[in-house]
């Protein structure tokens, strides 16, 4: 997890049950909650997965609440498309969703949060504060939208460092080395090998140019 100096909630399953409760009393308004599909596919399952949790607190869920489960082939994004405003916790979606110009509350801890685009509630009280605006009603503005899109572009391409000799797999450990000569690791030789090696030696920022060199991943 990320830790940001303000968080509304303690964990994520605080933050899920009480804005259940939230919705509970909310008719006129719908929530669907979408259980990440790595709880079950991810490179390292839940210890504690969210629906269980949840069927504790709620044997029978409220006829205006929903979930998809993580084993559903359902598109995240798809269904994220039909609504209002998305609500996340801990996950990159809202870099994503932002960027199509999606609103966001941020619940919790994530990527997206604090750069000007979302609603970042640093209480529970802001929180619900900001569900009460719901539904808002409208996408985000033109200014809003291109501050999303900037984000997402460094978050993606700039401070996700490139390896010219990585190979990706579809299993684990997920990538491949291809290295058959010294000369692959030689300064000058892998522009994104060299950041990362000068971020270590000299302390300068682990951002890869691609503005300048490209997005192509070899």
């Amino acid at each position: 997890q990320l830790h940001y100096r303000a968080n509304a909630f303690p964990n994520m399953l605080t933050w899920v049950l009480q804005t259940i409760e939230y919705f509970a009393k909310r008719s006129d308004l719908q929530l669907l909650i979408r259980i990440h599909p790595a709880e079950i596919r991810g490179t390292l399952p839940s210890r504690q997965p969210l629906l269980p949790e949840i069927k504790k607190v709620w044997s029978q869920l409220p006829k205006n609440i929903f979930i998809i489960p993580p084993e559903s082939p359902v598109s995240t994004y798809a269904a994220m498309m039909e609504c209002d405003s998305v609500i996340i916790y801990g996950t990159k979606t809202g870099v994503e969703l932002t960027s199509v110009g999606i609103p966001v509350i941020v619940g919790g801890e994530a990527w997206i949060r604090d750069k000007g685009i979302t609603m970042d509630p640093s209480t529970a009280e802001e929180y619900f504060q900001c569900l009460d605006k719901l539904p808002l009603g409208e996408r985000l503005d033109s200014n809003s939208l291109k501050r999303a899109r900037m984000y997402a572009y460094h978050f993606f391409f700039r401070r996700m460092i490139p390896l010219q000799f990585t190979e990706p797999l579809s299993e684990n450990p997920y990538v491949k080395l291809n290295i058959t000569s010294l000369d692959q690791l030689l300064p000058g030789a892998d522009p994104g090998l060299d950041i990362i090696c000068d971020g270590i030696l000299s302390g300068s920022p682990f951002i890869y140019p691609a503005e300048r060199l490209g997005i192509d991943r070899v």
